[in-house]
């Protein structure tokens, strides 16, 4: 490598892929790339691996001036952090991928005069889908789900050849790894080429069409597409391009059933799996691109079971709502506000985002002053008559109530002697006062 030089690198499930800007090529932006498999290995560790490779190849380290590596979210931050300290390698930057792609965008100038942007990125491993204002690179809403993934594809054309018995069903670990590479080389053809593709192998030939290809795709594409409206729904923001980046990218069927359930304008950049590490590349060296701010890892709110990617800040955020400015002004610093993160579960679809889930209850932030009091039910009072109410003892706290007995009233009115005939109230005769009687002497 030549003195000088800056590496930008993007850490993916199937491949690390390192991209060296060459500035004395033209058209510029061009960049030198080197891909690593990382089927059969994990990625953070061939990443690391990767750039000490390069870095031994010069006379010195001090070749390389900077490092830029894209990562996806925070766990794969930790993941790069920590296999990069395990070979002592230092001097690098953590830029987020939606980052490092859109500055690698502004440099191509292939955004046009777009102001607000969906970014779909279907790589091997899962999709991530971004609301990102241009101006600033304010995040409004992100979501990412394995339902649908570069994976995925390949195993929807494996299994349908299985189930039509085009090619025998393999017999140990090894095969069956050959026959996804099989897969995948067949989707990337008809990603690129169409028509149909004929892969031959150890148990038959792989025969794929077009049109086949397609119908395999179609359920899991218009799936991802809905949950692409949903996330900009969510966001409180109307882009007015979509930006197709990934593997994914390239295959036909995602760009028209975006187009045509978003209704905007598809943008899919000519290499779109070396954006990533393109951008970091850029956002690593400030004689490049533009100076960059120093920047600080920000931990990633956590909603549901959703993992959604962290920013990177070049200042505190504030709470302050940043709505979409004018179109066409250049990204500052590459720094990301995150406004808002959508969660959803790593499936996707309706199960992503179940009807009725748009809204979550607020937590409580503090707890009242004064605890609430304690309410308990009184039980019913003992009530005792005057004639059998027990004496009570002289430490007796507890009152009773003391209803006094009624008093007796007048007795009821007789009933009619003769029932049906009118009856006549006579009125009470008062009875002769009589002398007392005279007492007889001897009795």
């Amino acid at each position: 490598m030549n003195s000088g030089q800056v590496l930008g690198v993007s850490v993916g499930a199937s491949a690390v892929r390192v991209a060296c800007p060459d500035v004395e090529s033209a058209p510029w932006p061009a960049f030198r790339t080197h891909t690593v498999d990382a089927a059969r290995g994990l990625p953070e560790e061939l990443a690391a691996e990767s750039i000490g490779t390069l870095l031994a190849e010069g006379a010195d380290v001090g070749q390389v001036r900077a490092v830029g590596v894209a990562y996806r979210d925070q766990a794969q931050a930790g993941a790069v952090q920590a296999a990069l300290a395990r070979r002592r390698l230092g001097n690098y930057q953590l830029v987020p991928e939606v980052a490092a792609a859109l500055r690698m965008l502004e440099v191509s100038d292939e955004l046009g005069d777009h102001s607000t942007l969906v970014f779909y990125d279907l790589g091997s491993s899962g999709l991530t889908v971004t609301v990102v204002e241009r101006s600033t690179g304010t995040v409004f809403g992100t979501v990412r789900t394995d339902r649908i993934s570069g994976d995925l594809i390949d195993r929807l054309i494996r299994d349908h050849q299985l189930e039509l018995h085009h090619i025998a069903r393999p017999v140990d670990a090894e095969a069956w790894l050959a026959l996804d590479a099989r897969c995948r080389h067949a989707k990337e053809q008809l990603s690129t080429h169409g028509g149909a593709v004929c892969v031959p192998g150890d148990g038959g030939l792989l025969l794929l069409s077009q049109e086949t290809f397609d119908s395999l795709l179609a359920g899991p594409v218009e799936a991802s597409a809905r949950l692409a409206r949903e996330v900009i729904g969510r966001s409180g923001c109307l882009p007015d391009a979509a930006v197709l980046i990934g593997g994914g990218a390239r295959i036909p069927l995602v760009r028209s059933v975006m187009e045509s359930w978003l209704g905007i304008p598809a943008i899919v950049p000519e290499q779109p799996e070396l954006v990533a590490a393109a951008g970091a590349a850029l956002l690593a060296e400030p004689t490049v691109g533009e100076v960059t701010a120093p920047i600080a890892v920000v931990a990633e709110p956590t909603v549901g079971e959703v993992t959604a990617p962290i920013a990177v800040l070049a200042q505190p955020p504030t709470e302050k709502v940043v709505k979409p400015r004018v179109r066409g002004a250049a990204l500052a610093g590459g720094a990301l506000a995150v406004v808002a993160a959508v969660g959803l579960g790593l499936g996707y679809g309706e199960e992503d985002l179940p009807p009725g889930s748009e809204e979550a209850a607020l937590p409580v932030t503090s707890s009242p002053s004064t605890p609430p009091p304690t309410v308990r039910e009184a039980a019913p009072p003992t009530v005792h008559h005057d004639e059998d109410r027990p004496a009570a003892p002289a430490d007796e706290t507890a009152a009773h109530i003391r209803v006094p007995a009624p008093a007796p009233g007048p007795p009821p009115p007789a009933g009619p002697l003769i029932p049906g005939l009118p009856q006549i109230q006579l009125p009470a005769l008062p009875l002769p006062q009589m002398p007392p009687l005279p007492r007889i002497p001897g009795l």
